[in-house]
């Protein structure tokens, strides 16, 4: 945000964030997630949330990130950006300009993909580089993946944030 408030060389922005500079080794590879994640930490405030009736009470672990990028700072290296659903209900719930079609351009000015996708769902010149992983050896995410697929009668999608 705000290099977008920035970007026209008229203004300037003072970005103030807790914790310190990003130079964690764990922060710089997707399997340090799990040495950041689970415990509470100075890379993690490690919040609870409330007790809520559809989680039977439970309080639930919400790991947030403490420092230079906040919580994109511990997220595995996952970029998604929810589901057009989800949008589409805020919308309903009367916050207009939240449908999956509004955000949608955003996200696509956003974003510098590289990968097979649905070239109507992603945008290739914005400052987030955003790359498709190439891996196919790992059978058993294939596995489960296929399974979820098969079972709710789904197709597989080539663009994990497409429009389906």
């Amino acid at each position: 945000m705000a290099n977008r408030l920035s970007e026209n060389g008229k203004n300037t922005v003072l970005i103030l964030e807790a914790g310190g500079k990003d130079n964690n080794f764990f922060i710089h590879m997707p399997s340090g997630y799990s040495q950041i994640v689970p415990t509470k930490s100075n890379l993690n405030y490690g919040f609870e949330t409330e007790p809520e009736s559809t989680t039977n009470n439970r309080k639930l672990y919400w790991p947030r990130g403490r420092g230079w990028g906040g919580s994109s700072s511990i997220n595995a290296m996952i970029y998604i950006r929810g589901h057009a659903h989800d949008y589409d209900l805020w919308r309903q719930m009367g916050n207009s300009g939240w449908s999956y079609d509004d955000v949608l351009p955003y996200f696509k000015k956003a974003e510098s993909f590289n990968g097979e996708g649905d070239k109507d769902f992603h945008g290739y010149d914005g400052p987030l580089h955003v790359k498709k992983s190439e891996r196919k050896d790992d059978e058993l995410l294939d596995v489960f993946v296929g399974q979820n697929i098969e079972r709710q009668g789904k197709q597989r999608s080539h663009s994990f944030c497409g429009g389906d």
